[in-house]
């Protein structure tokens, strides 16, 4: 995960950092929210719901101890 000096810089290169899918997020908890036998497949990093429609995504920041910046999907 690459990390960024303000949480602008993070945010807004958030997606590409990502490769435009994002497979596991946190929150997901979308096993059996999916038809039998899909499972869901992740977040596109542009719809506000992950694939299933189960959980919406955004991104969220966080910053660590030596100040730096990083950007992660994360379910509300």
């Amino acid at each position: 995960m690459k990390s960024y000096d303000t949480e602008e810089e993070a945010l807004r290169n958030a997606a590409t950092d990502h490769d435009y899918f994002v497979e596991d997020f946190e929150g997901k908890n979308c096993k059996g929210a999916c038809n039998p036998g899909n499972e869901c497949a992740g977040w596109n990093t542009e719809d506000r719901r992950c694939q299933c429609g189960n959980r919406r995504v955004s991104w969220a920041t966080e910053q660590d101890n030596h100040g730096k910046w990083y950007a992660y999907a994360e379910a509300y």
